[in-house]
């Protein structure tokens, strides 16, 4: 993921920064059927998807998709609770 991270910064702060942003409005939400909330989950599983084969992969052939998605859901998670309020329910 990021610098400290041990990935060499391969996923920018920007990209952390809109997953963690996507994350938050489907994480917890009070209404997870509602539209909004399939679409921000939708949206951050396409761009963890894109940021996986575009660079982590290429540069990481021993991490599989699974593990990516899991580890940047960890990420993300704890990037939304050094925001604070609201997160975990919007």
């Amino acid at each position: 993921m990021h610098e400290d991270t041990g990935s060499g910064g391969i996923v920018s702060d920007d990209d952390l920064a809109r997953l963690t942003e996507l994350f938050i409005k489907f994480e917890g939400a009070a209404d997870p059927l509602s539209n909004r909330c399939q679409e921000s989950e939708s949206e951050f599983n396409s761009l963890v998807e894109k940021l996986y084969l575009e660079k982590v992969k290429p540069a990481f052939e021993t991490i599989t998709f699974s593990k990516f998605r899991s580890f940047t859901r960890i990420i993300c998670r704890a990037r939304a609770f050094k925001q604070g309020p609201p997160f975990p329910c919007v």
